[in-house]
């Protein structure tokens, strides 16, 4: 169904995203008639997945970007030119990325040197590529000025300001036929990031102006072929503010392709738009497929009187890897190899991330006891980022830091009542003891004595049986407590739907490094770590 909203917040929405509403004037000349054939590809949510290879030697990764680069190079050789999109996240997730975001600043970033090689026409802005901070997105916007999208992201200030932070769209052109690439990235990004990662911007829901960006670039641009390109997850058909894609395939005309992403489930499925049949792919993680598509045009009187598209996902990992790739990217890899394995210090005994989802454990313990060392705090939160996977008696690597902690999330200090803290915890556990929702979202508490029983209703299922020193525990005292920043700016509901609390209107007292490198900091300080499964908390039945 289409949307009607008033004159008013059209042009408010519009303006605030840099997007004209006068006078339109069409570009572009004559199609010649015939047939023509366009291949569209993309990947979305590569996560660092750079290298056929990972830091331990003999060990390969099954997918990455240099398959992506052996399979666009055969359709070249085949005399197939085709558009190459990103959907985001493509600055976080392996260590290549976070050496490049945060260690190697001098040299390009590996990420640009990438996919100006593999040549990609467009690139959309990915929450985590905001995570990774203005130094680093702002620098994918200087190297690709033109082709870095997210038009719902206004900027609030310095130059840019009223305008689109990034860019809009793209129009990139194949056989005389013109392609419009509109980009847009997820509107939830304040609810998972501190401010100093998003400064500067605002962020508009997709699907309050998609129709109307969509709009403005056909009226400027004349394409022949509408990608929207959203880093939303698929989700389905109905309005979500983090998982819209599905939706806009099926309400926003004049669209022939949504791509889209964030989620990590591949998709390619035709669905019934608005005004024609709409392809809507997702291309998954880190590689693992490509996503295709070939628009076919017919072209009478210099005009579009049929469109067909096919399309398919295909497994990267039956695709030999390019050599001249790893050639070229060589000094690359070989230095974060050797940042990778660069030791820190030794662990007495395995760690199992996966004992993490079952109870308390040696992995969640020893995040506990870090962010409860450098805060000061009464009590800590904190979830399992990891659930598989595991660190082996030995010595410990800055590779095994990325594998305990893969997020760069902050630590912050807040301030919550007792009751705030219990009502909190009761929300986390009735989800996990139901498994609702990722694990990343499954906090427990250090600091505290406690017990879950599984069995009890919703909101009985804590009891609170003392602070850690024995002292009583207390719903009308206000504790200091430790917790991400993915939490504290409020990522996965726990403050608001748990505690009752805006993230807005929580009481920040400070906020501390990566909690990554305060992990690292940690290790090498005590040098030796045993991990221990903590006794300050189980589940009952």
């Amino acid at each position: 169904m289409k949307k009607v909203l008033t004159p008013i917040i059209i042009c408010a929405i519009l303006a605030a995203a840099g997007f004209g509403i006068g006078s339109l004037i069409a570009k572009g000349g004559k199609l010649k008639d015939g047939e023509h054939k366009i291949v569209i590809c993309a990947t979305t949510d590569v996560h660092g997945a750079y290298f056929d290879s990972t830091y331990t030697d003999g060990v390969r990764n099954r997918t990455s970007l240099s398959q992506v680069s052996s399979y666009v190079k055969q359709l070249r050789e085949s005399g197939v030119k085709p558009v190459l999109i990103d959907v985001g996240d493509l600055l976080q997730g392996d260590l290549a990325a976070y050496y490049y975001n945060y260690v190697n600043t001098k040299d390009e970033h590996v990420a640009i040197s990438i996919m100006k090689y593999i040549g990609y026409d467009a690139l959309v802005v990915g929450n985590h590529d905001i995570e990774a901070g203005h130094s680093n997105y702002d620098r994918m916007l200087k190297a690709f000025s033109k082709t870095y999208l997210a038009a719902n992201a206004a900027a609030t200030e310095g130059p840019r300001r009223g305008q689109c932070y990034f860019n809009k769209y793209t129009i990139v052109k194949r056989d005389g036929i013109k392609i419009g690439i509109l980009g847009m990235t997820n509107a939830n990004i304040k609810n998972w990031l501190a401010e100093d990662k998003w400064s500067g911007m605002e962020y508009f829901v997709i699907s309050n102006m998609a129709q109307f960006a969509v709009e403005d670039m056909c009226k400027r641009e004349k394409p022949d072929i509408v990608v929207l390109a959203v880093h939303s997850g698929t989700g389905t058909g109905f309005p979500d503010i983090e998982n819209e894609a599905a939706f806009l395939a099926t309400d926003v005309p004049g669209v022939d392709i949504v791509l889209c992403g964030h989620d990590h489930k591949a998709v390619a499925m035709m669905i019934d738009g608005f005004d024609r049949p709409v392809l809507l792919m997702n291309e998954g993680k880190k590689a693992t497929v490509l996503g295709q598509a070939e628009v076919t045009l017919s072209v009478k009187d210099h005009k579009v009187v049929n469109r067909n598209i096919t399309n398919r996902l295909i497994p990267m990992e039956d695709v030999v890897p390019d050599a001249e790739f790893n050639k070229k990217f060589s000094k690359q890899f070989h230095e974060v190899k050797e940042y990778a394995n660069r030791v820190i210090g030794t662990i007495t005994g395995e760690m199992d991330f996966s004992k993490a989802l079952d109870g308390p454990s040696e992995y969640i313990n020893l995040v506990q006891t870090v962010q409860m060392d450098a805060s000061g705090a009464d009590i800590s939160f904190t979830a399992p980022l990891s659930s598989r996977g595991k660190i082996a008696k030995g010595e410990i690597t800055f590779q095994n830091l990325v594998d305990i902690y893969k997020y760069e999330n902050q630590l912050y200090l807040v301030k919550m009542t007792g009751k705030q803290v219990k009502d909190y915890l009761e929300f986390s556990y009735h989800n996990w003891v139901n498994g609702i929702g990722p694990a990343f979202n499954y906090d427990s508490a250090d600091g505290i004595r406690y017990e879950v029983s599984k069995r009890a209703p919703r909101g009985s299922r804590v009891r609170i049986i003392s602070i850690s020193d024995g002292t009583p525990f207390d719903e009308s005292k206000t504790y200091t407590v430790a917790m991400t920043s993915y939490r504290a700016s409020g990522g996965g509901d726990l403050l608001k739907l748990g505690a009752g609390i805006n993230p807005n209107d929580l009481e920040i007292v400070r906020k501390y490094d990566d909690i990554r490198n305060i992990l690292k900091d940690y290790i090498e300080k005590r040098k030796v770590i045993d991990p221990v499964v903590p006794d300050n908390w189980k589940f009952i039945d």
